[in-house]
């Protein structure tokens, strides 16, 4: 939820609140006050209903009906032990919020009565702050623990309010770190809106929201609330795990709502296989892949049936894309799939069209798997050349892609040549570029473009452009991912491998630990990184010392390190 802490569990007294308030008493309170609900966010009837109406009680709403006398209107709501936990941002609009709560109700009748944890209603709400985040943070996991599942709405659909609130995040990070149930829903209008995209012939839409997810990019009303949420993430799981997660079950009950959509009755012919399509690449996006493939190909057969050829074509490209995920064995198969489909559509729309570039793209990249690289560069370099004509319809992230692996080609060689290393390096900082425009300096797709780009470097023999590149590289991936993550973990890998054949030294591999490197053969240089990291140096070269001194220098003078480093030597 969004807006001030009691948006989530606060302590009162030394008990935290874990009562909830019954699914048909909310129904009640929504029809009790219909007319001043009209239009307002949840925000909004916190503010105009349930503080005006405990104000002289200074209670939260549910002691306020629990203390009212026998008769009264309010003595008539039901409150019990909390059993389903509702996630929702203030910014909602109050009757869909509780229409989302209906619908799944309705889908979820289980065994008894839903008592739902609904912050406005169980947390005081003119209590103003947490005084201690730490505490109150380990007493709501208990209380999140105890309730045992998590209900998360999504409003609107394609642009889920929810995953932009700090608070909501919070909610999701504790959830998953309690490993309770987690449900999704939206609204029956938010769930027609979605059918009617899926029925349109514009490409799924949720999969492009998605990608841009950003959990860190998540805001709070009070920017202290936002640090300590932020820092608790950080400290344990990382933004780029947590922001794969949220994709992951949002991914997983959307394609449930689209299989549900395949039931339908009354869609046309058109609006079937444009279903039908969309349903495949959820299915594929979750690793449904035997799914996918089934509804792909009763689309490619539905199309052949109608004469469309273009929708032949978009199916035969997704049907390429499956087999392609299916591993090395299919590979031949989606080469194929991926030809006719090029084929059907350059013959209709042109050769030039952003269409065809996109299956041209795939098909690229299957030959390459396939090790003809030749003609993969071809395809990628044509693919290249219509995207950056359309670079104005959102196609940046498709041109830094492109150019990642034209650069990835060029490096292939045994022995690449001077010109091919530097045609490479000029893609890998251009995809570079196109990353930090789209995503900002600290995301892990800058990192892996830095990583690609240290390596040609090093190929080109510019050794402190490429060390340095890896260092920058290193401190995006601390900042993504835990110090146990392959990336940060091979990252520094490279950078002590790197270290090693620069400096011509010996490294002996067991005494290596984790976050420590140490090289052996004579005098000792001692290069301490941060509080962290220790590097070890024994070399019979003196100038070493200097070496590390002035690459040091330059990487602090860059920022790669927010501490002083030391380098000594001793004898």
């Amino acid at each position: 939820m969004s807006g001030m802490p009691s948006a989530s569990l606060v302590l009162q007294g030394s008990s935290p609140v874990r009562l909830g308030i019954s699914f048909e008493s909310l129904r009640q309170f929504r029809d009790d006050h219909f007319r001043e609900l009209v239009g307002k966010t949840t925000g909004q009837v916190r503010d105009d209903l349930i503080k005006r109406l405990t104000s002289a009680s200074q209670l939260s709403f549910a002691e306020f009906c629990t203390r009212t006398p026998s008769g009264g209107q309010y003595s008539q709501y039901d409150f019990g032990p909390a059993n389903l936990f509702v996630s929702h941002a203030w910014d909602y609009n109050f009757l869909e919020l509780v229409a989302a709560i209906e619908d799944f109700v309705e889908q979820n009748p289980g065994g008894g009565t839903y008592f739902l944890w609904i912050d406005i209603f169980v947390v005081n709400q003119h209590i103003p702050s947490i005084p201690d985040f730490p505490t109150w943070s380990d007493v709501f996991k208990s209380t999140l623990r105890a309730v045992g599942r998590a209900l998360f709405v999504l409003l609107p659909w394609d642009k889920p309010i929810w995953a932009r609130r700090s608070w909501c995040l919070f909610e999701f990070f504790v959830a998953c770190s309690c490993r309770i149930d987690l449900d999704f829903v939206i609204p029956r209008t938010e769930r027609d809106r979605f059918v009617q995209s899926l029925c349109a012939n514009a490409g799924n839409t949720f999969l492009r929201v998605a990608a841009k997810i950003d959990l860190a990019k998540a805001e709070a009303k009070y920017q202290s609330d936002r640090d300590h949420i932020n820092h608790l993430v950080r400290k344990n799981i990382k933004f780029a795990v947590l922001n794969s997660k949220v994709v992951e079950q949002v991914r997983i009950f959307f394609m449930t709502e689209a299989v549900r959509a395949l039931r339908m009755v009354g869609l046309s012919g058109e609006q079937h296989m444009n279903v039908l399509l969309n349903v495949a690449e959820f299915q594929m996006e979750v690793g449904e892949l035997a799914d996918a493939e089934n509804t792909i190909r009763a689309h490619i057969d539905e199309s052949e049936r109608a004469g469309d050829d273009i929708s032949e074509a978009r199916g035969l490209e997704m049907l390429g894309r499956i087999l392609m995920r299916q591993g090395p064995e299919q590979y031949e198969a989606a080469r194929q799939q991926l030809d006719r489909s090029v084929k059907i559509q350059s013959r209709i729309l042109g050769d030039d069209d952003l269409r065809v570039a996109q299956t041209r793209n795939n098909l690229a990249s299957v030959l390459e798997k396939l090790d003809n690289d030749e003609w993969a560069l071809a395809m990628y370099q044509k693919c290249l050349e219509i995207y950056e004509a359309h670079e104005f319809e959102g196609k940046v992230e498709s041109i830094a892609n492109i150019k990642g692996n034209i650069g990835n080609i060029l490096m292939k060689s045994e022995h690449p040549n001077t010109n091919d290393l530097e045609r490479a390096r000029c893609m890998f900082v251009g995809a570079l570029v196109k990353f930090v425009q789209i995503y900002g300096r600290n995301h892990e797709k800058v990192a892996i473009a830095r990583t690609r780009l240290a390596r040609v470097l090093s190929m080109q023999g510019k050794c402190q452009d490429a060390f340095e590149e890896l260092w920058k590289s290193a401190k995006i991936f601390r900042h993504n991912f835990a110090e146990d993550h392959h990336r940060v973990v091979g990252t520094f890998e490279n950078m002590r491998m790197f270290l090693t054949n620069a400096n011509e030294v010996y490294v002996e591999e067991d005494c290596l630990q984790p976050g420590e490197w140490r090289f052996e053969t004579g005098d000792i240089v001692a290069l301490q990184i941060g509080d962290r990291f220790v590097v070890a140096i024994v070399t019979s070269e003196p100038q070493v010392s200097d070496v590390l001194a002035h690459t040091t220098s330059k990487l602090c003078a860059f920022g790669c390190f927010s501490s002083d480093i030391n380098v000594s030597t001793s004898s």
